[in-house]
C-alpha cells in the first residue's frame, strides 16, 4: 500500500498496470486513491469507536469529486467518528455525497408523513408502506437536493418490474405529492417531479357490475370463500350500501346510531372531506346486528389485533376468495359499481345515486350543492337504499320475478314529493 502526498497532478496521472491499487494520502490519514483499469475511486480506512477493528469504504470518484472535495469528505467523517458518531450512519451518508445535516429523501418523508398524520388524512398509514417499501430502499438516503428524474424512475420501475403497472402511477402520484409539499414548504427549490411523465399508461376504467346471477353467488359463494367472517360480512355490507371498502373497514361504533338506523361517517374518513350520513336499510341492519352482538370491541368489522382491517388485507382475501366463489376476476369497488348500476335500473335518479355515494361531482360540484344547499337528503338516500334493499333481498331469495319498483312509487311509499324542476 504505498503512501504518497497525493497532488491534483498524481491523481490525473495515476494508472494501473491491470491490478487494482491503493494510493494513501499523506496528508490526510486513512484516505485513499483506488485505481484500477475502469476507474479512480476515493476511499477511507477507520476504525469504529471503541473497536480496534478497523474498516474501509469508497465514496466517490475522480474527476466528478476533486482531491480537496475527496478530503474535506474524509475529515468530516473522522471528526464525526472521534465524537462518537455511529460509523454505519456515517459512511451511508458520505457515499451519498451528503453534507452534514443535509435533508434526504428518507427525512422528507418522514416529515410529509408528519404533516398527513396531523391533518387526519385517513390514506395515511398507505402512504406510509408504500414509502417504506417503494421509494426509500431505493433512494432514501440520497439528498434531496440531489434527486433527479432518473432516481424517480428508480423506484417507479422496480414496482413496474413487479407487473403493477397501476401501483406504479400510485407510486409516482405518492412522490409528486411529497415533492411539492417540499417546495410548498420551502425544503426544496425546485421539484425534479415537474414534468415527470407517468410511468405507466393508465388503463380504461373497470365496468364491472354483478348481474342479479352473481349477486347470489357473491353473497352466498363468501361462505365457502377463504375469507374471515368479519370480511365476508364487511364485503357484504359493501355491497348494500354502495360505500367504499375503507369507509367501512374503519367503521367504529361511535358512528351507528341503531335506533335511528343511521350511520354517520365522519368528514374525517370521507373522501371529499364531508361528513355523510346514511340511512341502514333492513338488509344493512340484518348484516350489522349479528357482527355488533359477536364483540365488543370498538371496531365493527375488526382485524387480528382488534383494530379496523386495513384495505390491503381486504384486497388479499378477495384474491384468495376469487376461485372458490367462481365468478370472473372481480374487486371490492366492483360491489360499489355493481350497488350504483341496480339503483339507476330501479328508477333512482342519478343525483340520488350521487348523494348515496357521496361523489364529490353530486356535493360539491356547483356553489348551488356546495355552499346554499343545506339539506341532508335523508329521505332521499333512504328512499334509494331502501328500494335497492328490498331488490337485493328478493335477487338473494332466489325471486326470479322481484319486483321492480319505479322512483315514483317509491316516492309515494315513502312518503316524498317530487323534487321541483
Amino acid at each position: 500500500m504505498p503512501r504518497v502526498r497525493l497532488t491534483d497532478r498524481f491523481v490525473a496521472a495515476a494508472k494501473s498496470d491491470g491490478a487494482q491499487v491503493d494510493f494513501f494520502d499523506e496528508q490526510v490519514p486513512g484516505l485513499f486513491l483506488r485505481v484500477s483499469a475502469s476507474r479512480r475511486a476515493w476511499g477511507l480506512v477507520f476504525s469504529r469507536p471503541g473497536e480496534r477493528t478497523r474498516a474501509r469504504t469508497t465514496f466517490g470518484s475522480f474527476p466528478s469529486m476533486s482531491l480537496s472535495a475527496a478530503r474535506g469528505r474524509a475529515i468530516e467523517l473522522k471528526s464525526g467518528l472521534d465524537e462518537g458518531r455511529d460509523a454505519s450512519v456515517a459512511v451511508r451518508e458520505i457515499k451519498s455525497g451528503l453534507l452534514e445535516g443535509e435533508l434526504t429523501v428518507k427525512r422528507l418523508a418522514e416529515l410529509f408523513l408528519a404533516d398527513r398524520r396531523q391533518r387526519g388524512r385517513r390514506t395515511v398509514d398507505e402512504m406510509e408502506r408504500c414509502l417504506a417499501r417503494d421509494v426509500t430502499p431505493v433512494i432514501g438516503s440520497v439528498a434531496i437536493s440531489k434527486v433527479r428524474r432518473l432516481d424517480l424512475s428508480r423506484c417507479t420501475d422496480r414496482v413496474k418490474g413487479r407487473g403493477a403497472g397501476t401501483h406504479a402511477n400510485r407510486v409516482a402520484a405518492l412522490l409528486r405529492s411529497m415533492l411539492g409539499w417540499g417546495v410548498d414548504q420551502g425544503l426544496l427549490e425546485v421539484d425534479p417531479s415537474h414534468r415527470w411523465k407517468p410511468p405507466s399508461e393508465v388503463g380504461p376504467p373497470r365496468e364491472r357490475a354483478f348481474s342479479a346471477d352473481e349477486i347470489k353467488r357473491f353473497w352466498h359463494g363468501l361462505e365457502t370463500g377463504k375469507v374471515s367472517r368479519w370480511t365476508a360480512e364487511l364485503l357484504r355490507f359493501t355491497l348494500v350500501m354502495g360505500c367504499r371498502q375503507g369507509e367501512a373497514a374503519g367503521m367504529v361504533r361511535a358512528e351507528l346510531d341503531m335506533e335511528r338506523k343511521l350511520w354517520r361517517l365522519p368528514a374525517s374518513r370521507s373522501k371529499n372531506g364531508r361528513p355523510h350520513d346514511l340511512p341502514l336499510p333492513e338488509l344493512a341492519i340484518d348484516v350489522l346486528k349479528p357482527v355488533l352482538s359477536a364483540h365488543e370491541l370498538p371496531a365493527v368489522f375488526p382485524g387480528p389485533r382488534g383494530l379496523p382491517m386495513a384495505n390491503t388485507a381486504i384486497s388479499r382475501a378477495v384474491q384468495r376468495s376469487q376461485e372458490a366463489i367462481g365468478l370472473e376476476k372481480w374487486t371490492a369497488h366492483d360491489l360499489r359499481r355493481t350497488c350504483a348500476t341496480h339503483m339507476a335500473e330501479l328508477g333512482v335518479s342519478a343525483f340520488d345515486i350521487g348523494l348515496v355515494l357521496n361523489h364529490a361531482s353530486t356535493t360539491k360540484s356547483t356553489v348551488t350543492t356546495a355552499t346554499y344547499i343545506k339539506h341532508d337528503y335523508l329521505k332521499e338516500k333512504t328512499a334509494a337504499l331502501d328500494l335497492w334493499s328490498e331488490r337485493l333481498s328478493a335477487i338473494l331469495a332466489e325471486l326470479d320475478a322481484a319486483e321492480i319498483v319505479p322512483m315514483s312509487k317509491a316516492r309515494r311509499r315513502y312518503g316524498l314529493r317530487k323534487a321541483a324542476a
